[in-house]
């Protein structure tokens, strides 16, 4: 029974809203790394982290020559297929520079302007929204909220139609005036793909190929209209659970053989693509394949501060190199997969980062890749285990009087303490399954310290003393657990601790 942690359904977006956020490391000089030096350190640090198994698919060129490039994991853990460049990915977020591409398409073609107000698509719009602008919309800085729009987007939740979209979401207060601030929200891009369909006359998809993938000769990127197959498409895997079955959340493009796309989705998040295509997307863009000059030059500027170093662009997150030249990144995720893009556009440098097991240290392995390109002398830590992994590894590892160490061995792996009691607890069930029933309460009674105001932890331990017989630590965990949990509206535990108690005799 475990409360904290729930399978992810999260809009594909969602977890770029930290677009580009991570602090650039101090570089001593404004001079690009040496070529071979570079991809020797990316080496030495994917390698690495490969030992820790953090799964994952690097690309690094310059000005279109393959620097470094490995895939490290499985893109089906069940069958033993290796990750490579032409596993598909779902890379999230990433699919907003797609719409904001396909935009531009239709200003290149003259048929809107990014400073067209919603009012001219949307004649029945609430007047708090006539006015936002398609540049607004772009760059984030519209007023509209995911959160007062109650938008649940997300890879799997159930179909939800145009007109029931755009209900809820024009019904929704704004958080800010139009132009005030930027506010990361996913479905201001779903309105520029509803907007993208009124004008071209076709479906989002089928315009997306025709004026933006196949020119750049992507064909292996889209949600239905792609060239895939089950033995291209990589599983997601929740990185909670090392056991393979319970951790393969599928191929999640497979629900779009069947059904359309979601409208909290479209034009957001979602897409599927492989890093051969990434990478010819960089090279369409770097060659003006796509967009005339004067539209490309407005596509990759940056416009509202989303930090203290860093403005979005559309569907770019834009920071300065150390040499002064503009560094333009992304990334997306829904707590599954998870894709990082980052270009050096004067420079030509071009890097991918491509995962199918999500979480926050390997998040950074893209950016960490950037921040080498200018410092010759930054070589980061490898990528540590995923967190249940690492504990697991640790109790394996050392006595359980070393237990006591834990949370400080947690905290240099991972720069902070541990965040959700499920981690402990996971961890826990995995070595007590294993058969080393000191380290599981061990674990046990460690996640209750560090968590005390927890009545499911405190029911776990109450528990584990209970089977092993240790009844009046029993008895007080048990007590404590109910006691909490009638603090809290639901107790899902209560029940069946009052069932252990009576057994006890209490």
């Amino acid at each position: 029974m475990f409360k904290h942690l729930v399978l992810p359904v999260i809009a594909a977006g969602v977890v770029a809203g930290a677009v580009a956020t991570t602090p650039s490391h101090a570089r001593p000089a404004a001079q690009i790394t040496d070529p071979e030096v570079l991809a020797e350190r990316v080496e030495r640090y994917f390698s690495a982290s490969a030992q820790n198994q953090a799964p994952g698919l690097i690309h690094v060129s310059v000005r279109g020559e393959t620097l470094f490039e490995e895939g490290y994991g499985l893109a089906n853990r069940t069958t033993g297929r290796p990750i490579d460049r032409h596993t598909i990915f779902d890379i999230g977020s990433l699919t907003k520079q797609f719409t904001a591409a396909a935009i531009l398409v239709l200003v290149d073609r003259g048929e809107l302007s990014t400073d067209d107000t919603l009012a001219q698509y949307f004649p029945a719009i609430p007047a708090d929204k006539a006015s936002i602008t398609l540049h607004q919309l772009l760059t984030h800085s519209s007023g509209l909220s995911d959160e007062t729009s109650g938008f649940e987007g997300n890879d799997r939740g159930p179909y939800v139609s145009r007109d029931a979209f755009l209900s809820a979401l024009f019904a929704s207060p704004l958080n800010a005036a139009p132009g005030e601030r930027f506010e990361y929200t996913n479905a201001g891009y779903s309105l520029l793909a509803a907007i993208i369909e009124d004008v071209s006359g076709q479906e989002y998809e089928v315009f997306l190929r025709e004026a933006v993938l196949s020119p750049a000769e992507m064909h292996h990127t889209g949600y239905q209209l792609l060239d895939w197959s089950a033995d291209t498409a990589a599983h997601g895997y929740f990185w909670p659970f090392l056991d393979t079955d319970r951790a393969d959340q599928g191929v999640f493009l497979t629900r779009w053989t069947s059904e359309p796309v979601s409208w909290r989705l479209r034009g957001n998040g979602g897409l599927h693509a492989n890093l051969e295509d990434l990478v010819r997307w960089h090279r369409a863009l770097q060659d003006g394949a796509i967009l005339s000059p004067e539209a490309l030059a407005r596509y990759q500027t940056g416009y509202v501060p989303f930090s203290e170093s860093g403005l979005y662009a559309y569907g770019w997150g834009v920071r300065t190199s150390p040499a002064g030249t503009p560094v333009l990144t992304h990334n997306g995720g829904n707590g599954i997969f998870f894709a990082w893009i980052g270009r050096f556009i004067e420079e030509d440098i071009l890097i991918i980062h491509l995962t199918n097991e999500a979480y926050d240290s390997l998040e950074q392995a893209g950016p960490n890749v950037r921040d080498m390109v200018y410092d010759s002398a930054f070589q980061p830590s490898p990528i540590p285990p995923s967190p249940v992994r690492a504990i697991v590894g640790y109790a394996r590892s050392n006595p359980v009087a070393a237990a006591s160490e834990l949370s400080e061995h947690y905290e240099r792996l991972y720069g902070y303490g541990v965040e959700y009691p499920d981690i402990i607890n996971l961890a826990a069930r995995h070595v007590g399954a294993a058969g080393d029933e000191a380290w599981e309460l061990a674990l046990l009674e460690l996640n209750v310290e560090l968590f005390p105001q927890d009545g499911l932890l405190h029911y776990s331990l109450g528990a584990a003393y209970f089977s092993r017989g240790q009844r009046s630590r029993a008895i007080q965990s048990l007590r404590h657990s109910i006691a909490l949990g009638a603090e809290q509206e639901v107790c899902d535990w209560c029940e069946p601790a009052q069932e252990a108690l009576a057994a006890l005799g209490e």
